[in-house]
């Protein structure tokens, strides 16, 4: 067969290793390719688009966000080949199985471990349909989800992106007669495809992963079987209550039901109302909704409730490129690798050694320039959970509430150490004790304090983030507790040019793009408005349909304020050197931030 692409072409940062298939009826090519570090990608050319029309499953891509049930985006532009030009996404390569193939083991049959899967699915589905006015999937099954066991963990993923399109009443963008019709809800039949049909197709996942066959299929011909549309509507008229024999309880029969109600007005209006029931083992109905009573009850019993306080949350940041994603800052990376990371990583010359791992870290600097993301980033290097706190997170309406609040952020660290804990703005957690008019926070501030004293023995690391370090209390930042302040400035002229390569990367952009010039014409802006740069460059030209130019983006920056003025950014130098009492400036280069 002849292709586009020839096994060990170049395509920019990776290369073709093998062809994977063609689609006619939407004319694209994929690809297995890999770049220089091993990584894989699945690649895929859209044939019969020119430059100035963008494929609309690329653009999708593009906005899929990071850490979704969904194939990340890696790259994506146009390529030149024997002068005709073409579009080309490169997603990341999922290596695990089709679902359809545990269920024949008859794994993932029972509702409670279904469940775990069919989660993933809607939170995959959820951010699809909350992505510009709503894109619809249209193809759930067995064999467009892909399952990674690893260990002790699972991860799923919605792949199989081709299917993508708006809310559709009409004629489909795409052939339907590629679609499994055990899936498909009853009025796509007549050319209807919105968020309920998805939602349908879930419920008819779900049956599927318990009984072993999609629903209606009376002759267990299992999961490929094509059916005629007047077949299928017979199946379903006679035997309308599907779920009634399941060996399930009563409440997660009304959840399928619903799910797979034929009749469009009383299923699922979203995802949002799934994931609730399934949540809270029940359909919410007038009948069992917390009445007004039950609430006041349940908001007068709220002080003993605060020891299981829900807002204390454990991530584990394995997901992600680590420090890859940061740009500069390498004295800050290795003083983090070198204090903390390497006694983490080491533990039998730790022992021998008797090393002791630091308590924690500040962040400090001007607003926008990524100290909170290099705590996550720092997270995700050395593998840690990860706990952020923001001060709602801790709040009580209560006299000394927060305090029990505070000592269960730290227990809840302790229990799944080693654990990093962040807290964003720390100086609305921690004031100055001297300048306080209220005595009962001068107890939260102790009790965080004592929470903090050598924490690391506990296996906690813990890092603060602030704008307003004088307004910290100074217990807190002496040596057995916060043990290293480190200053996070703008970005200096390399940071900016490679701020303006991330953002632009995988975006509609020509040739005239000068990094260089950009970044000189940007003095004095912090990260997040490069990034606001970026985009707003970025809406412009998707409504004029052309590519970004060098001059759209010298507009853009032209027409941004700054966030920080003159004087702003000369008190924060200034305060750099009354806290680290030498000139930083001219001894550090000032570099780092978001990649």
């Amino acid at each position: 067969m002849n292709t586009t692409l020839e096994i060990g072409q170049q395509v920019y940062d990776f290369e073709v290793e093998k062809f994977i298939e063609s689609s006619d009826y939407n004319n694209t090519e994929s690809y297995l390719v890999f770049n220089k570090d091993g990584n894989k990608g699945i690649l895929k050319l859209y044939k019969n688009n020119n430059d100035n029309e963008i494929p609309f499953e690329k653009q999708v891509c593009s906005m899929i966000e990071e850490g979704m049930p969904l194939p990340q985006l890696l790259d994506s532009g146009i390529i030149s080949i024997n002068k005709k030009k073409y579009h080309y996404t490169i997603v990341e390569y999922i290596n695990g199985k089709w679902l359809y193939e545990f269920i024949m083991r008859e794994k993932y049959n029972t509702w409670e471990e279904a469940v775990v899967i069919i989660v993933e699915v809607l939170k995959a589905l959820k951010h699809l349909h909350s992505i510009g006015d709503g894109i619809i999937y249209n193809n759930i099954n067995t064999t467009t989800i892909e399952i990674q066991e690893q260990n002790e963990s699972t991860k799923v993923y919605l792949t199989n992106t081709e299917y993508l399109s708006h809310r559709i009443n009409g004629k489909t963008p795409f052939d339907v007669n590629k679609l499994n019709n055990w899936f498909r809800a009853p009025e796509t039949f007549k050319g209807m495809y919105d968020e309920q049909t998805d939602i349908f197709s879930v419920g008819a996942l779900l049956y599927t992963m318990i009984e072993g066959k999609e629903p209606w299929n009376i002759d267990k011909l299992y999961f490929c079987r094509r059916i005629s549309k007047p077949e299928l509507k017979r199946l379903r008229m006679e035997k309308n209550d599907v779920v009634k024999d399941m060996q399930l309880s009563e409440a997660q029969k009304k959840i399928l039901n619903k799910m797979l109600a034929l009749d469009y007005d009383n299923r699922y209006k979203n995802v949002d109302e799934v994931l609730n029931d399934i949540q809270n083992g029940c359909v919410m109905t007038k009948e069992n909704k917390p009445s007004k009573t039950t609430k006041e009850k349940k908001k007068k019993n709220s002080k003993s409730d605060e020891k299981h306080n829900e807002n204390v949350k454990t991530e584990v940041k394995h997901k992600g490129r680590g420090f890859d994603d940061v740009a500069g800052l390498n004295d800050v990376k290795q003083m983090l690798y070198k204090n903390i990371m390497f006694v983490m990583q080491n533990k039998e010359k730790a022992i021998k050694y008797k090393l002791k791992l630091p308590n924690g870290v500040l962040f400090y600097g001007p607003p926008g320039c990524g100290k909170t993301f290099m705590a996550e980033k720092f997270a995700e290097e050395s593998k840690l959970n990860f706990i952020m706190i923001k001060g709602s997170d801790i709040g009580s309406m209560y006299i000394h509430g927060t305090q029990g609040k505070i000592a269960e952020v730290f227990e809840k660290a302790a229990e799944n150490a080693p654990t990093v804990i962040c807290f964003d703005e720390l100086e609305g957690m921690v004031p100055d004790r001297s300048k306080m008019i209220s005595e009962h926070y001068g107890n939260e501030v102790n009790e965080f304090l004592s929470q903090l004293n050598n924490c690391s023995e506990r296996g906690i690391f813990v890092i603060g983030t602030t704008n307003r370090p004088e307004k910290i209390d100074p217990a807190i930042l002496r040596t057995g507790r916060i043990d290293k302040m480190i200053y996070i400035p703008l970005p200096d002229m390399e940071a900016r040019k490679e701020l303006f390569k991330i953002h632009l990367k995988g975006r509609y952009y020509n040739d005239s793009i000068d990094f260089d010039e950009l970044a000189t014409k940007s003095e004095g802006y912090v990260a997040s408005d490069i990034c606001y740069m970026v985009n707003s460059a970025a809406l412009e030209a998707a409504i004029a349909d052309v590519p970004i130019s060098q001059d759209l983006m010298l507009k853009n920056i032209r027409e941004t304020r700054y966030s920080l003025s003159n004087d702003e950014i000369a008190n924060y130098e200034c305060m750099q050197k009354k806290i680290e009492q030498k000139n930083y400036r001219n001894e550090r280069r000032r570099i780092g931030f978001i990649k």
